[in-house]
This record gives structure tokens, C-alpha cells and sequence, in this order.
């Protein structure tokens, strides 16, 4: 496995790094690791895939109702 140095990083980019890293459970070389294989593997920005793991953190622990509870209600409402 290679390795990547990169230098001249901002400071809050260094330290926003390590904030998302601590929130997913990584160490920042395996999260920087992560976004760069998510950007290649999905062609994607990674402004959006920050904005998409904002609303994944956002979302953390709220109540989801399953999809076929959702559409079995709708269907039984139909039916009255």
C-alpha cells in the first residue's frame, strides 16, 4: 500500500479533517483515505459528499418508519 504526503494544508481544513474523523470513528488518514475513494469511486464532488455525510449526521438517531408500514397505511386509507 503507497503512501500520499501532502503539504501546506490550511489549518481548519486540518482541523475540520479531524472533527469529521473523530464523528466517523477514524483516524484522519483513514478518513481522508475514505473521501478520496468515495470521490474516485463515485465521480462525485466532495463538497457534495461532505453535504451528504452533514445530513447523514444531522439524521443520526431520529426514528425512521419503514417503508412498507408507510405504504401499508396508505393503502389501508384508501380503503375507509
Amino acid at each position: 500500500m503507497g503512501s500520499l504526503l501532502i503539504r501546506n494544508l490550511d489549518d481548519s481544513l486540518i482541523k475540520g479533517l479531524a472533527d469529521r474523523a473523530s464523528r466517523s470513528g477514524r483516524t484522519v488518514e483513514e478518513e481522508v483515505a475514505s473521501i478520496l475513494q468515495h470521490t474516485l469511486a463515485a465521480g462525485q464532488s466532495p463538497e457534495l459528499i461532505e453535504r451528504l455525510a452533514s445530513l447523514r449526521a444531522a439524521t443520526a438517531g431520529m426514528c425512521r418508519t419503514p417503508s412498507e408500514l408507510l405504504l401499508r397505511e396508505d393503502r389501508d386509507s384508501d380503503h375507509r
